[in-house]
C-alpha cells in the first residue's frame, strides 16, 4: 500500500482532508510508508576471546570458535564457560552485556571478536575491554569472512571498512542498536508507561535481541525477555510481518497517551466542576443563615424607637428651616422697601430744601460735590438761561405747594407701613429662627442617644452580620461570574490518531487470520515434535498470549505450563515464524537462536536427547536458521548428535575457552 492510499483511508475514516493526515503524522514522527518485506537474516560465524584468567587453569588465553549454519552445541562441564559464550556473543551483537555476565568473567576479558552475517553484510564487532568495562568499540565490514577475520580496523585488508568506532560503552551500544535496526528493517516500539515522564517506554534493539536469546524456562514471556508493555505480542507481530505492525505500536501508545490525558482532563474537570459547586452551594448556604440571624436580631428596642423620634424631628426641623429661610427673605424684602420709602421722602425734603436755599444764590462751585462751575456753563446760564450748576432751564416755574405737601404726606404714609411690615416680619423670623433651633437642638440629642444605645454589644453583631452579608453576597456574585470547565475542543490529533489505529488494526486483522491459523498448527506439531505430549492445538494471538490444549483437558495459559515445556514452545513459536516466512516470503525472525542449557529443564535423559535431535534435524530442514545451544551433558549430545555439530573442551574437565 502507498503512502498516498494510506493517508487517504485514514482521512476518510477520519472525515479530515489529507493535508491533515500528513501533517499529524509529520508532528509526530510516524512514517506513512509501510515497510515492506526485506529479508532479515543473522547468521553467526566466529567469536575470539582473549585475556587472563584468575582461576585454574590460571594464565592468558586466546580461544576462537566457529560457528556453522545450522545447530551448535557448546558442550562443557558446569562452570566451564558454556553460558559465558552466549553472554559474550550477546554482549557484541546488543552492544552491552546483560546482568547475567559474571562480573569476574568481565574481569579477565581483554578482546573481542564476533564476526556476523546481517541481513546480507558481513560485519565485524571488534571490542578492547578493561576491568570488565569496553574501552574501544569497532564494527568494521569486509567483503568476505577471511578478510574480516584478519581485520580489526579500516585499512587492515582490501575493502575493510569502519562502520562505527567509540570508546564510550554508551555511545557503541547506541551505534550498535541504530546499525541492526537499520539492517534488519525494524522499527522501534513503544507502549504506555506511568513510570516514564514521556508517559511512554520506548523498546530497541535490545528488546528484539531477546527473541534471539531465549529466555530459561521458567521465564513468563513468550517471547523476548521483557513481558511489560505487550512486548511479546508486539514482537510476534512485527515477526509475523503484519502490515505496519511496529507503526501500530507507536499509533496505540500515542492514542493511548491522548485517551489517558482526556480521561485526566475530564476527571479534573468533574472534580473542578464538584468543587465550584460545592463551594457555591456552601456560600448560599451561609448566605442565607447569615440574613436570617440579622432579621432574627432585628433592632434593639430603644433604638428603634429612637429611629422613629429621629426620623419626626428630621421632619419637623427640615421644615423650620424651609419656614425661616422663607421668613429671613420677607424680612430682607420689606427691609429694602422701608429703605426705598425713607430715600423717597429725603429726597422730596432735600428738593425742597436745596431749591429754598440755593435759589438766586451763584455758587463758584457744585454745592453737593464741590466740583467748580466751568466758564462754558456760566455762559450758557447767561445767553440760553441753563443752569450752570444742574444744566436745567433756569426760570422754571415752581413746583405747587400744595402738591408738594400732599406728596410728602402721601411719602410719609409709606414710609411708616413699611416701617411696621419690617417689624412684624423681623419679629417673625425671630420667632422662626429660634423654632429652627429647638428643632436642631432636639434632633441633634435624639441622635446622640441612638448613638449611645447602638455602642452595646448586640449593635456590635448586627454590624458585623451586615458585614458578612454583605461579603457573602458579593462571592456569591463572583461565583455566577466564573467560567465552568467545559468540553475539550475537537482535536485533529485524536481523530487522525484513532483512525489511523483502527486502519492498520483493521488491515492487520485481514491479514493476520491465514498467518496465525497457519502458525498455531506449527506450534503445536514441532512442540509434539521437541517432546511436548499429550499437546492438541494451541492458540496465538496478536497480544502475544498462547492458549494451550492438552488432549482432553481444559484450556491452559502459556505461563501454567512446565519450564520445559515452555522452552519447547519458545523454540516452536521461533522455528513456525520462520517457516511461515519462508513459505509466504515475508520478513521474520532473524534465524539466530541461542539456548542455555535446555538440559536443566528436563527430568529425563529421553526429553533432552529428543530435543536436541528435532532442533538438529530442524536446522538442516529450515534453510537460515541456526541455533546455539549449551549442555552440560557431553555424553548425552556425543551419542546423539554428529560430532561436528559439538564445541567441546580441549580436553575433560578444562574451560571450553
Amino acid at each position: 500500500m502507498s503512502p498516498e492510499e494510506l493517508a487517504t483511508r485514514i482521512a476518510r475514516r477520519a472525515g479530515v482532508p489529507v493535508p491533515v493526515v500528513e501533517r499529524v503524522f509529520d508532528e509526530n514522527d510516524f512514517s506513512l510508508i509501510l515497510s515492506g518485506a526485506l529479508p532479515r537474516p543473522v547468521q553467526l560465524h566466529r567469536l575470539r576471546i582473549v585475556g587472563n584468567r584468575s582461576v585454574d587453569p590460571v594464565g592468558p588465553f586466546d580461544r576462537v570458535l566457529r560457528f556453522g549454519a545450522g545447530l551448535t552445541v557448546l558442550a562443557a562441564d558446569n562452570l566451564r564457560g558454556k553460558t559465558s559464550v552466549l553472554e559474550l556473543i550477546t554482549w557484541c551483537l546488543r552492544g552491552s552485556p546483560r546482568a547475567n555476565l559474571q562480573g569476574v568473567v568481565r574481569g579477565w576479558l581483554s578482546r573481542l571478536d564476533c564476526d556476523v552475517t546481517v541481513a546480507g553484510r558481513l560485519l565485524g564487532f571488534r571490542l578492547l575491554l578493561q576491568h570488565g568495562r569496553l574501552v574501544q568499540g569497532r564494527i568494521i565490514s569486509a567483503p568476505d569472512q577471511d578478510s574480516l577475520a584478519r581485520a580489526d580496523k579500516a585499512g587492515d585488508g582490501p575493502a575493510v571498512v569502519e562502520l562505527a568506532h567509540t570508546t564510550d560503552p554508551d555511545a557503541f551500544a547506541a551505534m550498535v542498536a541504530k546499525l541492526m535496526m537499520e539492517l534488519l528493517n525494524l522499527e522501534r516500539l513503544e507502549a504506555s508507561s506511568t513510570r516514564n515522564s514521556s508517559g511512554r517506554t520506548t523498546f530497541g534493539w535490545p528488546a528484539y535481541f531477546g527473541a534471539l536469546y531465549l529466555p530459561p524456562g521458567g521465564d513468563p514471556a513468550l517471547l523476548g525477555d521483557v513481558v511489560t508493555g505487550g512486548l511479546p505480542g508486539r514482537l510476534l507481530q512485527v515477526f509475523l510481518d503484519l502490515p505496519g505492525a511496529a507503526l501500530l505500536t507507536r499509533l496505540k501508545t500515542a492514542r493511548d497517551q491522548l485517551e489517558e490525558a482526556d480521561r485526566a482532563a475530564d476527571a479534573d474537570s468533574a472534580r473542578m466542576r464538584a468543587l465550584l459547586s460545592e463551594q457555591r452551594a456552601d456560600a448560599e448556604r451561609r448566605l442565607a443563615a447569615a440574613r436570617d440571624e440579622l432579621t432574627a436580631l432585628g433592632e434593639t428596642v430603644g433604638a428603634a424607637s429612637l429611629l422613629t423620634e429621629i426620623s419626626d424631628l428630621t421632619t419637623t426641623a427640615v421644615s423650620a428651616e424651609s419656614s425661616l429661610r422663607e421668613a429671613r427673605e420677607n424680612y430682607e424684602l420689606l427691609r429694602w422697601q422701608r429703605l426705598s420709602d425713607a430715600r423717597h421722602l429725603a429726597d422730596l425734603r432735600e428738593h425742597e430744601s436745596a431749591r429754598l436755599f440755593f435759589h438766586a444764590l451763584d455758587p463758584e462751585v457744585c454745592p453737593r460735590c464741590e466740583g467748580p462751575i466751568s466758564p462754558a456753563r456760566r455762559a450758557a446760564e447767561r445767553a440760553a438761561a441753563i443752569c450752570a450748576v444742574c444744566t436745567e432751564p433756569a426760570g422754571r416755574p415752581a413746583a405747587d405747594p400744595a402738591e408738594t405737601e400732599a406728596a410728602e404726606q402721601e411719602a410719609q404714609w409709606r414710609l411708616a407701613a413699611s416701617q411696621e411690615a419690617e417689624k412684624l416680619a423681623r419679629t417673625h423670623r425671630d420667632k422662626l429662627a429660634a423654632y429652627a433651633e429647638e428643632c436642631r437642638r432636639a434632633l441633634a440629642t435624639a441622635e446622640q442617644a441612638l448613638t449611645a444605645t447602638r455602642a452595646g454589644q448586640t449593635e456590635q453583631d448586627r454590624r458585623a452580620l451586615i458585614d458578612r452579608v454583605a461579603r457573602l453576597e458579593g462571592t456569591v456574585s463572583a461565583w455566577d461570574s466564573l467560567p465552568m470547565p467545559g468540553e475539550r475542543p475537537h482535536d485533529d490529533n485524536r481523530t487522525v490518531l484513532a483512525a489511523a489505529t483502527a486502519e492498520l488494526t483493521e488491515l492487520q486483522t485481514a491479514a493476520s487470520d491465514t498467518l496465525f491459523e497457519e502458525l498455531n498448527a506449527d506450534i503445536a506439531g514441532l512442540a509434539r515434535d521437541f517432546g511436548f505430549r499429550n499437546l492438541d492445538r494451541i492458540v496465538a494471538d496478536r497480544a502475544g498470549r498462547l492458549q494451550v490444549f492438552k488432549t482432553g483437558g481444559p484450556r491452559e495459559w502459556f505461563t501454567r505450563q512446565s519450564p520445559g515445556e515452555r522452552l519447547r514452545l519458545r523454540i516452536a513459536v521461533v522455528v513456525a515464524l520462520l517457516r511461515i516466512g519462508h513459505r509466504h516470503g515475508v520478513a521474520t525472525h532473524p534465524g539466530l537462536l541461542l539456548i542455555d542449557s535446555p538440559r536443566s529443564e528436563e527430568v529425563q535423559d529421553d526429553n533432552a536427547a529428543a530435543l536436541l535431535v528435532a532442533l538438529e534435524q530442524l536446522c538442516t530442514a529450515t534453510p537460515g536458521l541456526q541455533i546455539l545451544v549449551t549442555t552440560a551433558d557431553q555424553e548425552l549430545v556425543g551419542r546423539t548428535l554428529q560430532a561436528s555439530t559439538i564445541i567441546s573442551p580441549p580436553g575433560p574437565g578444562q574451560p571450553l575457552w
